[in-house]
């Protein structure tokens, strides 16, 4: 019996030993100076396993289910969802039915571009329901696929990912362990949906958004938006931006294109209607490369106390 035991376990350890294939040098090369360099951290390895994920050594494991925590004291927040259908060369939009835990269902159009991609925003606050949410994604009437998330009012940790991870790397780069051992680790955190791998290559369209987050009523308020590859300006990106309250009224819009050096450059006015401190959503979304992002920017509107249609009391 222990004979038999002992084959089973050499057959099982020869048979996972060709699992994977061997890590190319340069990704240990890398791992090495960061290693080094003090400069192994939850990123520059999540950057190692993106590689590793790329070329077929990790497959593609996405967790089944997001978890979110819901906002508190009034305040809201937003899920992006996004994703892509084999519809290329069409620009078209999708349309996303959101079924809540008490079975209320809302629908929610995106814009699909030629790649087939999609993105939207979906807004939660502190009266949104807690549980599971149903997201199911339709394109000229067919399903295309069917995700979910969850609401929960436990405060959740930043980041699932396992610190010793790091140290598993630490001896790889020694060459303490071997590239399978290693494969195994990420492999079976992955499956756990600790760590979300992708084998696509990164999205080659980087969104700076910067400008002043505190303005006053009546004065000229710039939002600079900046586009680049992850290297150079991106030249004629659409860059569409809209700008609500939390009651979703639209208070401005304006659309353009990026200059010769990635900018998009947007100045307006600020209503001297505000007579409060306001908190205003800009929803900016981008297209170049073949792709597309939304992103969500907020800034907050005040009026100095003691100056007409103020309600703010001076100190």
């Amino acid at each position: 019996m222990k004979i038999i035991l002992f084959t089973l376990l050499l057959v099982v350890s020869f048979s996972f030993s060709f699992a994977y294939s061997e890590i190319p040098d340069s990704l240990k090369e890398k791992t090495k100076q960061f290693s080094s360099s003090k400069n192994l951290t939850e990123k520059t390895v999540s950057q190692i396993i993106s590689d590793m994920a790329i070329q077929k050594l990790i497959k593609n494991t996405k967790a089944v289910q997001q978890i979110y925590t819901l906002p508190t004291g009034g305040e809201s927040d937003f899920i992006k969802i996004s994703g892509r259908i084999d519809e290329f060369g069409k620009t078209s939009r999708v349309d996303l039915e959101i079924t809540s835990p008490d079975r209320t269902t809302e629908h929610i159009s995106s814009p699909l571009i030629e790649t087939g991609r999609y993105s939207t925003l979906y807004p939660i606050d502190s009266k949104s329901q807690l549980g599971t949410y149903k997201i199911v994604i339709k394109f000229a009437g067919e399903i295309k696929s069917i995700s979910y998330f969850h609401l929960t009012n436990i405060e959740l940790p930043e980041s699932n990912f396992p610190l010793w991870l790091l140290k598993t790397f630490e001896w790889w780069s020694q060459e303490k362990i071997s590239d399978d051992a290693l494969l195994n680790s990420i492999q079976y955190l992955a499956d756990l949906g600790l760590i979300v791998t992708s084998d696509e290559p990164p999205t080659p369209l980087q969104v700076i958004i910067t400008g002043d987050e505190l303005v006053r009523r009546g004065t000229t308020h710039t939002i600079n938006v900046l586009v680049t590859d992850g290297y150079f300006p991106i030249e004629g990106a659409k860059v569409t931006l809209t700008i609500e309250d939390y009651g979703e009224d639209i208070i401005r819009e304006f659309d353009g294109l990026t200059n010769p050096n990635g900018y998009f450059v947007f100045s307006w006015e600020v209503p001297k209607s505000f007579d409060d401190y306001e908190t205003l959503l800009t929803f900016i979304s981008v297209s170049g490369n073949g792709f597309s992002q939304t992103h969500l920017w907020k800034f907050q509107i005040y009026c100095l106390p003691g100056t007409v249609n103020c309600k703010i009391d001076g100190n």
